[in-house]
């Protein structure tokens, strides 16, 4: 049970409002009004009880914050809450290296699908014949792209403005940039190196047979540039499922299939099965981040136990663990010296395998580790501050980091004067009536 601001006192007010009623208390100036509540004593050192009231407040913020960060691991495992990892199926391919698969949106469970890829979506490609970089450009380029989204004139002279040569490291790269400043060809240009030797390639910006591009006109040093080295081709593949086959084509290698449930990429020539099913990496995930909170709730409580009776008996209820020893064992979870819980991710895939049922009734089933630990933390969450912090709101000698200061301000809290501020802090319509009934003691008397 998420909830912004613990409960207090049964008056629905937040822990905040309950530390700032008690600061305000300590830090009244002494009146004769004030001096005549017997029961609130003076206090000797506002600064001193602030700090004490800041220190119970950021206990009751981690206490609130580790507690809503439990439930929330747990949600992931609880099979009664949407979107718990055991619900939520995932899409799969049985061969990542001829097609991945992602969910686009709700998957059936069962989903088995037959893909088979005749080929793969390519973009066209055409280079230039391989010139030395520092050798001498002998001619110079004129020529035409004529691409998807328009025409361009590339024309790049092998001689400098001072009259010298230029290379033909200096020309491809003159041309290459020449290329990519128009933008509405679809084709973008770049320099190969290898071996010492450059030559100029383009590339089609897009895969699919209507993106190719042709080159006309001279070439000059970048002889060669005209002729296609990988033409533009569709993706071409066949779905089968529930015994039905169609063959499909598509500019792109990512595609649709299972009436657009799945998101596949096409990589190379093959057959693969797209298939749905849960992410047993999530469930090991989930199953951590509820191990690692549970934890981090415990030692909070163990190390403010001191702090009040509610603190005390909340660490008790989580002590006594989720499960038997065995059954933790099972799902590959074990105790360590600290008594902190520990997950062997391995031992878990191997019960995910062995039996998936077991693991899913006793981690998110009705009587499992998620709902025991989401009913400890909503326990505690309900808790009233008074009871949390009882000992630092009362003066304890064993409250934890509380000192003197806490026991003013336990004696402040157990005034009519508090009692009083308890009573108002819930709202305007309590200190009407409060004060309605006062009005009409008065008459009767």
């Amino acid at each position: 049970m998420s909830i912004s601001g613990i409960s207090g006192g049964g008056y629905g007010y937040g822990y905040s409002s309950s530390i700032n009623n008690l600061l305000q208390l300590s830090s009244l100036k002494t009146t004769s009004a004030y001096s005549a509540i017997s029961a609130v004593k003076k206090i000797s050192s506002t600064s001193s009880n602030t700090s004490a009231y800041a220190s119970v407040t950021s206990f009751l913020k981690d206490y609130q914050s580790e507690l809503t960060g439990l439930e929330a691991a747990a949600a992931k495992l609880q099979i009664s809450k949407s979107g718990n990892v055991f619900t939520e199926l995932e899409a799969g391919s049985t061969d990542e290296s001829v097609a991945s698969a992602n969910r686009s949106w709700r998957l059936e469970a069962g989903m088995d699908v037959n893909l088979e890829v005749h080929s793969v979506a390519q973009a066209q490609k055409n280079s230039s014949i391989a010139n030395y970089a520092t050798d001498l450009a002998d001619e110079d380029m004129e020529f035409e792209i004529a691409g998807p989204g328009g025409n361009q004139t590339v024309s790049i002279s092998s001689t400098n403005a001072n009259g010298s040569k230029k290379t033909y490291k200096q020309m491809y790269e003159e041309a290459a940039r020449a290329v990519n400043g128009n933008s509405k060809t679809g084709v973008r240009a770049s320099v190969q190196s290898e071996d010492g030797k450059v030559s100029l390639v383009l590339t089609g910006k897009a895969t699919g047979e209507a993106n190719g591009f042709k080159v006309s006109g001279k070439t000059g040093a970048a002889a060669g540039l005209e002729y296609v080295d990988t033409a533009a081709a569709d993706a071409k593949y066949t779905v089968t499922q529930n015994g039905d086959s169609q063959t499909y084509s598509s500019a792109s290698n990512k595609v649709s299939i299972a009436y657009g449930r799945v998101d596949v990429e096409l990589k190379k020539e093959g057959t693969t099965n797209i298939y749905s099913g849960v992410d047993t990496d999530k469930i090991t995930s989930a199953v951590q981040d509820l191990v690692d909170s549970y934890n981090s709730v415990t030692n909070l409580l163990e190390s403010n136990s001191g702090r009040g009776t509610g603190t005390a008996a909340h660490l008790a209820s989580f002590q006594r663990g989720m499960a038997h020893e065995k059954t933790l064992a099972a799902l590959g979870i074990t105790t360590n010296k600290a008594g902190d819980l520990v997950l062997d991710e391995e031992k878990l895939m191997e019960a995910l395998e062995k039996d998936y049922d077991f693991v899913v009734d006793t981690l998110g089933g009705q009587f499992g580790l998620a709902e025991k630990a989401a009913q400890r933390a909503d326990q505690a969450l309900s808790d009233p501050v008074q009871r949390i912090v009882s000992n630092d709101l009362g003066g304890s000698s064993s409250s934890s980091g509380s000192g003197s200061s806490a026991g003013s301000a336990g004696n402040a809290a157990s005034s009519p004067y508090m009692q009083f501020a308890n009573f108002v802090s819930g709202g305007a319509y309590n200190l009407a009536n409060y004060y309605a009934v006062g009005m009409l003691l008065n008459t009767m008397a």
